[in-house]
């Protein structure tokens, strides 16, 4: 009895052993799709940056060049008045229609800053949500612990196979024998 004990107790240690590492393995599975879905949010945001930044750049250049245009007319309707001021008044409708600006006031457009409540907004609930989408779910667990000897189980155990050789396993009264009977 005493050998079959100190068996149990190094097959328990290898059934801790074996379980540690396939939860590390699993763990792993799911840090690693959660980093994979953190870079595809930082990039796309990035991207975003990037295109919005750019339009900004495309908008000052349309203001410096409206400023420009601005700066020139304000020149020329200067040395105008440095004329005499009957020339000034005499010219007054063609400087004026040369004075009017055709363009409008430059705006600020619709949604040109990043939406962050896009990126953010219920963050784990999206990302849980499309974990769930990768998850297999199985209804059925088969337990090691009941499997006869000469039957081995898949790593996620699910499945069952014959393996045709009996493995030496600690005397279990839940475990099912050879012919199929639960000694319990």
């Amino acid at each position: 009895m005493k050998e079959e004990c100190d068996k149990t107790i190094q097959h328990i240690k290898s059934q801790a052993e074996h379980t540690e590492r396939q939860i590390k393995e699993e763990f792993e599975k799911l840090h690693q799709f959660l980093r994979d879905e953190e870079e595809a949010t930082v990039t796309a945001l990035r991207e975003e940056e990037e295109q919005k930044k750019q339009r900004m750049k495309e908008k000052l250049e349309e203001i410096n060049t409206h400023i420009s245009a601005l700066s020139h007319t304000l020149r020329d309707m200067e040395e105008m008045m440095k004329d005499n001021d009957v020339s000034f008044l005499k010219n007054y409708k063609v400087t004026m229609e040369r004075v009017q600006i055709s363009q409008p006031d430059p705006r600020m457009s619709s949604g040109a800053l990043i939406p962050v409540s896009r990126y953010l907004g219920n963050l784990p609930f999206r990302v849980g949500k499309k974990m769930l989408e990768t998850v297999q779910h199985t209804p059925l667990t088969l337990d090691p612990n009941t499997a006869a000897p000469h039957l081995t189980l898949s790593a996620d155990l699910t499945s069952v196979s014959f393996s045709g050789v009996d493995k030496t396993l600690p005397d279990n009264p839940e475990r099912i024998d050879k012919e199929g009977r639960c000694l319990l």
